[in-house]
């Protein structure tokens, strides 16, 4: 008799979950008509106005159900991320005409980041040539392979260096010898190891920049993320690379070259280091991890997730970040400090001075909360949607 109420249940339960996937199929073609209007009308794809909607639709709605607030929100949120996914996707399967299509060089753009940019720039109706000795491959799709980055830096409109950190001087050598009119830039995480081309390069009258894409090659969509232009003292070239990502959803900042670094270390640096350490710290235990994760709160699960984004990255990327930038060492020492002072805290029972640390750190991130408007969540792992996504 159970067994029977139990079938018959389940099977009313595979209903209900075949009409909510048909419903999800349902609201994904309506938000890729929602994507073609606003094409046709010349407007941005993310309205964030029209999405807090959704949230506290969700969250109304689904709290007359018992479902918990944040759980509502994290389902609106995917939905609201499909949508554009979907609506991204027509804009790339029909791009709008453009009457200022360009000669595309990419160096390295058989790689990760440099394969993204091949297909962000060919999507956004530009001509693309690569550089790169993987690249024989995307010859039969449609791409223009050159044997010499010499010869091929001579016609090109712009020049994307997009090799490895280590890689990228000697990049940097070889096109400023060829005195290329194009505009030229690269995507390096650090830019510390280009820095003397790049002032080099200015002062003989090439017109370089620099952009930092801070998302990895996985990245499903552009919207809510970020991209710098790393202003290297010429502005044609700075509004240049601007405009060229301009039409996509990302959102553009402007930092000073000298700055960048600096900021790397804090934005970019440190995440790694804190996540490393978390996972050393664990790895060094003789525990059964299964044992961890069944006494797990909630904010050792949310560590491991960051955690497994970044330890997926490639060690040379991730060790590169740390060691060619010189803010490291800064770094590196006011983590020592601040760590230095917890344990000292902790050990002598000074609570106070343990209360004034977690006072700071609540302050600090209330008033960066406040100022990006209201702490919405950004991106899972920052840089990627699942596990494993790049960081740059």
């Amino acid at each position: 008799m159970v067994e029977s109420r139990l079938e018959e249940l389940r099977s009313a339960l595979a209903k209900e979950d075949a009409d909510i996937r048909h419903a999800v199929g349902r609201r994904l073609a309506i938000a890729r008509e929602i994507g073609e209007a606003k094409r046709a009308g010349g407007l941005p794809i993310r309205d964030f106005t029209a999405e807090r909607g959704v949230l506290d639709r969700w969250r109304e709605d689904l709290a007359k159900v018992e479902v918990a607030p944040e759980r509502a929100e994290a389902l609106a949120r995917w939905l609201i991320e499909e949508a554009v996914r979907v609506q991204e996707r027509g804009r790339v399967e029909r791009p709008t005409p453009s009457s200022h299509a360009s000669d595309v060089l990419i160096v390295g753009g058989a790689g990760e980041m440099g394969g993204w940019m091949r297909e962000f720039f060919r999507a956004s109706g530009h001509r693309v040539g690569i550089v790169d000795p993987r690249a024989e491959q995307h010859r039969a799709e449609g791409y223009t392979v050159h044997p010499d980055l010499a010869r091929a830096a001579q016609d090109a409109e712009v020049i994307v260096v997009a090799t490895p950190m280590r890689a990228a001087p000697g990049v940097y050598r070889e096109l400023l010898k060829t005195e290329s009119e194009g505009v030229i830039f690269d995507i390096l995480s650090i830019k510390q190891p280009i820095l003397p081309w790049v002032r080099r390069g200015i002062h003989a009258g090439l017109h370089l920049t620099s952009v930092h894409p801070l998302f990895g090659p996985t990245a499903r969509t552009l919207s809510g993320r970020n991209l710098l232009v790393v202003e290297c003292g010429d502005p044609r070239a700075d509004l240049r690379a601007h405009h060229l990502f301009g039409a996509s959803s990302l959102t553009i900042t402007h930092v000073p070259i000298d700055r960048h670094d600096l900021l790397m270390a804090e934005t970019l640096a440190l995440p790694h280091v804190v996540a490393l350490l978390f996972g050393e710290v664990l790895a060094a235990t003789s525990r059964d991890p299964r044992e961890l994760w069944h006494a797990a709160p909630t904010s050792f699960l949310r560590q491991v997730e960051a955690t497994q984004v970044i330890a997926s990255e490639s060690p040379e990327l991730s060790f590169d970040i740390q060691h060619l930038n010189p803010a490291s060492e800064a770094l590196f020492e006011r983590l020592e400090k601040t760590l230095q002072a917890m344990r000292k805290a902790v050990r002598e029972g000074d609570s106070a001075t343990y209360r004034r640390q977690m006072e700071e750190a609540r302050a600090w991130v209330g008033r960066e909360r406040a100022l990006v408007g209201g702490g919405a969540p950004p991106h899972r792992g920052a840089t990627g949607d699942v596990p494993g996504a790049r960081e740059r």
